[in-house]
């Protein structure tokens, strides 16, 4: 964990950033299966892309600066705890 660690108001923006990249990733992925033109398949496949891309990254930037250890399930647990207290208390 050397990069420098997030503020709160950081943490929730970059938080919220990956909650809607996930979103997108299943919306397009629904939109193109229910999609019967060729051209919107296609545009939509690369709307998919950029929103893995986008997710992988904002996870990326979450986990170098401590807020995510999704190999650590326990870490995991206490760190959202903390975080959940400390919401409480803002």
């Amino acid at each position: 964990m050397g990069e420098e660690q997030l503020s709160f108001s950081d943490h929730i923006i970059a938080t919220d950033m990956l909650f809607e990249t996930k979103a997108a990733v299943k919306d397009f992925a629904t939109a193109i299966t229910e999609s019967t033109s060729p051209d919107v398949r296609t545009f939509l496949r690369q709307e998919l892309r950029t929103a893995i891309t986008q997710h992988e990254q904002i996870y990326g930037f979450l986990q170098s600066r401590g807020v995510y250890d999704a190999f650590n399930v326990p870490e995991q647990v206490q760190k959202d705890i903390e975080y959940a207290n400390s919401a409480l208390k803002q």
